[in-house]
């Protein structure tokens, strides 16, 4: 057991007492970045310990259930037991609440530090040696003082060191924050007692953040920074809010302005985005906190400056909330009124002290009837805010749709008050048709195209810009490439190589892991297999969601092997293949040169390196070639390939094999039952019976003997990618004692037949299909497969749920959006085998 040579405490072992918002991603990294450290945290709240050991986490922040799923159980432990973990631990953080007094002295400004100083008597009153007790809440100046003073007056025969490390710390984004932060504070006592409890925690954080970025400075330094960090944060949103109100009024566009300021490098672009106004747990409460603090030091005139600083942002959302009344010929009495979020901002379901509460209270006062759609917000989480507020709501008045449609229809008006990303893809022309005319449309964040919601026929009402002013588009610009750097960065601790990240799965795939945190690097070699040009564009569009999609042949073993000895990849997602059956009458050796050669160079390459990543590919129901025995399980003989395509995988799965045995490699061998979805590939059924039926082409639909119908397992992506993102985190390591050796379906496991997906299509596009049913040619299609997701269900948690006339609606409406404008020339031109 690690003991510091002077002051004595363990150094192996942290608690933290509060499992909240800052405690729990906190020490959740903590965990991962430093696997020789237990760390434990506590709370006296049975259900959000419950909910932290479960699978659905008690908050919701990108990337951080993947790191508590990856430590939990190992060194990172969640519990109700406040004493033990005391006991068990000399460094501990105190991460509680710090609300603002409802009552008494400093009511509605001074910060409540009354679990503040329950933490200090509860330490107190466990401890058994020496501890080191950090500050993690946001706490006012001198703090520290106040909880010496408690643990001095019971502290016995033991010593407490007292260290301020505020977070900075920004939701949607706080993991990485956490994994790459600007800097760490860390304030202590000017003696020499004092700068060895802070180099506890510098050691600590010095496991990943370079001790360049760790400052230290005193006590009160440390306190007074981070109240300071958020009140000139939120300054610069009251700032331009107020510029967006005077924009309104002139006609200039506050986007424009923020644009032509933020170019100063004195100034910079951040926080110069007009909204509805800020949110959240730290902005108000902390600049309240600092004008409490200044009116008690006399400091009058100081306490005015930063009080201006919050009545702006209440003025800014009252401001918004009167725009929408006027707008809607003054009332909105017996109105619908849709609303897109209720977070304080995008990627969060954070809900204190969100502007949504403002506005929509003052709508439903006015009569409206309120109807919310938040990805992440329910609408208990509301009315507790509101309750909190001691805002009466008339519960009938404010609904929780299901869907933005749900929301939108017989809607006066959408107001969006959340900049969610997805918000900025829907389809406004079919919720036009949906709404009440005039339709309305409130853009509080500024997120959405203006002209082109004006041309739909919307009233478009947008912050800070003028009614009937119209933005100046901005030139185009070439957009800055990605880096490998960039693209690899992680908040999870993976760094995968995903394999055809151009094609279909690759691409999906690749998309899921990053926006998870994962560190994700693409290849692909873009191959003519169908025009490489679609796939260029999903490498683009991947692309602009963090991952880079490098332009490699598999068979080039030199740069593969580079790949590997300079990325320390600890995961394979192994999705490149030369895909399609009936293309090896074609071109068999293209089958022979990918599926084969270029999986065995790149198992070469990873067994290559130490660690040696761990690997996740890429099989095929094509291995069950003319087995009739249905459904198909992981069980069966399958030695009856009907096509090379299926050798070839059959193939990979037996070198997997080898692989392990010989090498200590770890393989999980994924068999995909006929894929599709958006961004499919254009040889299958779906994309090649949607393209023929829209230029009201004949079909060509395959029969098997006596004019028996082909019958297909047909898995919607989604689907499929929840098995390959959950293999990933499933797979053990690469080693002798560890490899193992898996192989699991994924499908829909309800197969239907052709006609059938044909009746579906027909369905979503409003257009009857030409059929001209034929016999199948020997080409090396089966008649039938069916999946037994049995295992992957038992392994993996794999369940699918989307049935096929569900998936085809979600594709068509991808694919007539990607195509409004017509087929480009590649695509109009291909013609599937």
């Amino acid at each position: 057991m690690a003991t510091h040579p002077t002051l004595g405490v363990r150094l192996d072992r942290i608690c933290c007492i509060g499992a909240g918002y800052v405690g729990g991603p906190t020490c959740a990294t903590i965990a991962l970045k430093c696997p020789h450290i237990k760390v434990t945290i506590v709370d006296m709240n049975e259900a959000r310990i419950n909910a932290w050991n479960s699978d659905n986490l008690p908050i919701y922040e990108p990337g951080l259930t993947e790191i508590v799923k990856a430590c939990r159980g190992k060194n990172l432990f969640f519990s109700t037991d406040v004493r033990g973990a005391i006991q068990e631990a000399d460094i501990i953080f105190a991460s509680v609440n710090t609300p603002t007094k409802t009552k008494g002295v400093g009511a509605g400004r001074a910060a409540d530090l009354k679990f503040i100083e329950s933490v200090g008597r509860t330490v107190a009153e466990y401890a058994n040696g020496n501890k080191i007790i950090i500050e993690k809440s946001t706490v006012p100046v001198k703090t520290a003082e106040a909880l010496h003073r408690v643990l001095t007056a019971n502290k016995g025969p033991h010593t407490y060191w007292i260290l301020s490390n505020p977070e900075f710390l920004a939701e949607g984004t706080a993991m990485k924050d956490l994994a790459a932060p600007d800097r760490v504070l860390i304030g202590g006592l000017t003696t020499t007692e004092g700068f060895a409890a802070a180099n506890v925690l510098v050691d600590v954080y010095a496991n990943w953040v370079p001790r360049e970025r760790i400052l230290t400075t005193n006590l009160w330094s440390s306190e007074l920074s981070k109240l300071v960090a958020n009140a000139m944060l939120a300054q610069r949103v009251s700032s331009i809010n107020s510029i967006s109100q005077l924009c309104e009024k002139t006609g200039a566009d506050v986007a424009e302005v923020s644009r032509a300021i933020g170019k100063d490098s004195r100034i910079g672009p951040k926080f110069l985005g007009a909204s509805v106004g800020f949110g959240g747990s730290c902005f108000q409460k902390d600049i309240l906190n600092l004008v409490y603090i200044c009116e008690c030091e006399g400091l009058n005139e100081v306490a005015k400056y930063w009080q201006q600083v919050v009545d702006m942002n209440e003025h800014q959302k009252s401001t918004f909330a009167r725009r929408i009344i006027s707008s809607l010929f003054n009332t909105v009495t017996g109105k619908k009124i849709a609303v897109f979020g209720f977070a304080f901002k995008k990627d969060t379901g954070d809900v204190r002290e969100t502007p949504a509460m403002t506005v929509c209270h003052m709508l439903m006062q006015d009569g409206a009837v309120v109807h919310v759609y938040d990805p992440k917000v329910e609408k208990e989480d509301a009315l507790i805010e509101f309750r909190y507020h001691e805002l009466q709501v008339d519960e009938s008045k404010l609904v929780f749709s299901d869907s933005p449609k749900d929301a939108v229809d017989g809607a006066h008006a959408i107001v969006v008050l959340t900049e969610w990303d997805e918000f900025k893809r829907y389809d406004y022309g079919d919720f036009y048709g949906r709404m009440m005319k005039p339709a309305f449309v409130f853009d509080g964040r500024g997120i959405l195209n203006r002209p082109q919601l004006e041309g739909m026929g919307f009233e478009v009402h947008t912050i800070g810009q003028a009614q009937g002013a119209m933005p100046i588009p901005e030139p185009p610009v070439v957009a800055k490439r990605l880096t490998i750097a960039e693209s690899v960065q992680s908040t999870t601790g993976k760094v995968i190589l995903v394999t055809g990240t151009a094609g279909f799965v690759g691409f999906h795939a690749a998309a899921a892991l990053k926006k998870r945190g994962d560190g994700v690097l693409g290849i692909d070699c873009f191959h003519h297999y169908y025009p490489p040009s679609y796939k260029r564009a999903r490498a683009k569009a991947l692309e602009a969601q963090g991952v880079l999609t490098l332009d490699v042949d598999l068979n080039d073993a030199e740069t593969m092997n580079k790949l590997f000895q300079e990325h320390k990849f600890t995961h394979i997602l192994a999705l490149a293949a030369q895909a399609g059956v009936r293309y090896a009458t074609k071109d068999p050796q293209s089958y022979v040169k990918s599926n084969i050669e270029g999986f065995m160079t790149l198992l070469e390459a990873a067994r290559s390196v130490e660690p040696k990543p761990r690997i996740v590919y890429a099989s095929s129901s094509s291995v069950y070639g003319l087995n009739t025995k249905v459904p198909f399980a992981e069980t069966d003989i399958v030695d009856q390939p009907a096509s090379l395509y299926a050798a070839t995988k059959k193939s990979n799965e037996m070198m997997a094999h080898t692989y392990k045995h010989v090498y200590g490699l770890s393989f999980i061998g994924l068999r995909f039952f006929t894929v599709y979805g958006p961004w499919g590939r254009p040889d299958m059924a779906a994309w090649s019976f949607t393209t023929k039926i829209m230029k009201g082409e004949p079909l060509k639909i395959f029969q098997g003997p006596n004019e028996s119908e082909l019958e297909r397992d047909f898995t919607y992506i989604d689907d499929i990618i929840q098995g390959c993102v959950a293999s990933v985190d499933h797979i053990t390591p690469s080693t002798k004692e560890e490899a193992m050796y898996k192989l699991y379906n994924l499908g829909n496991k309800d197969p239907v037949t052709v006609s059938y997906l044909v009746d579906c299509l027909e369905n979503a596009l409003g257009k009857k299909a030409i059929r001209n049913y034929m016999p199948m040619p020997p080409t090396g299609d089966v008649l039938r497969t069916s999946a037994d997701v049995t295992l992957a269900g038992k392994d993996l948690g794999y369940k699918p749920t989307t049935p096929l006339q569900e998936g085809i609606n979600k594709f068509i409406e991808w694919y007539k959006d990607y195509y409004k404008n017509g087929l480009d020339r590649d695509m109009d031109e291909y013609v599937p085998m």
